[in-house]
């Protein structure tokens, strides 16, 4: 299974890491970046049959204002915006890492402004 591959990548970066930071904590960051830059190469070209099954749900509702894309930001942002703050906590800045979450939060609150108003305009035309 991948997760398999995926957990022994990621334990023995950690294990790695944690050994160097004490003697050479510049290349401990290196390693935890290589060990995140290995991963997201191995899960990337994975997300393609995702998007390609959203693609085609997408085409199937074509008049619905490309609402499957506008979803597909959303969770894009929040799983960018995740993996920096986290990235940055790990690196001991815990200010960058809260302010990219804000910074993600208020990307996905402009991105779904067109779902809201298409809401409260559906609700608008329910009430008398």
């Amino acid at each position: 299974m991948d997760i398999y591959k995926i957990t022994a990548v990621g334990l023995i970066g950690a294990v790695f890491s944690v050994t160097l930071k004490k003697d050479c904590p510049q290349l401990a960051i290196g390693i935890t970046v290589i060990t995140c830059i290995l991963i997201l190469n191995y899960i990337l070209p994975k997300l393609g049959a995702v998007i390609s099954l959203l693609e085609r749900i997408d085409s199937l509702l074509e008049g619905e204002n490309g609402y499957v894309k506008l979803i597909l930001k959303i969770v894009a942002v929040a799983y960018i915006s995740s993996f920096g703050s986290r990235l940055c906590r790990d690196f001991g800045e815990d200010s960058i890492g809260d302010k990219i979450e804000l910074g993600g939060k208020i990307i996905i609150l402009i991105v779904s402004l067109p779902v809201i108003t298409g809401l409260l305009d559906m609700l608008g035309e329910l009430m008398p």
